[in-house]
């Protein structure tokens, strides 16, 4: 598991939910990944009222998650020089572009 969510929810849930993130490629692997977790929850005797396994693309792009290859086309894409936004922050240089 990656992280977790803390997200209000309806009274069906208490009024919280909290969702578990695991990330990666092998569906099947993640299926029994989320199984051992459910099952470890219920031997610790935390009840767990809802549970649920989305697979497909991706909701949700973060900016810590941008590969520096999309940062700098976009960049150039919108007329800006990525080096120069790079260095208005104080970042090093790009080490994919050296």
């Amino acid at each position: 598991m990656t992280h977790a969510y803390w997200r209000e929810a309806g009274p069906e849930f208490r009024n919280v939910n909290i969702m578990g993130v695991a990330h990666g490629t092998d569906k099947g692997l993640l299926i029994a990944h989320k199984a051992a977790i459910d099952e470890h929850l219920k031997h610790c005797g935390i009840m767990v009222s809802y549970t649920n396994v989305f697979w497909g693309g991706r909701s949700e792009i973060k900016p810590s998650e941008i590969s520096p290859f999309a940062y700098r086309d976009w960049c150039s894409g919108v007329g800006l020089d990525p080096e120069q936004m790079r260095e208005s922050t104080g970042q090093e240089r790009d080490p994919v572009s050296k």
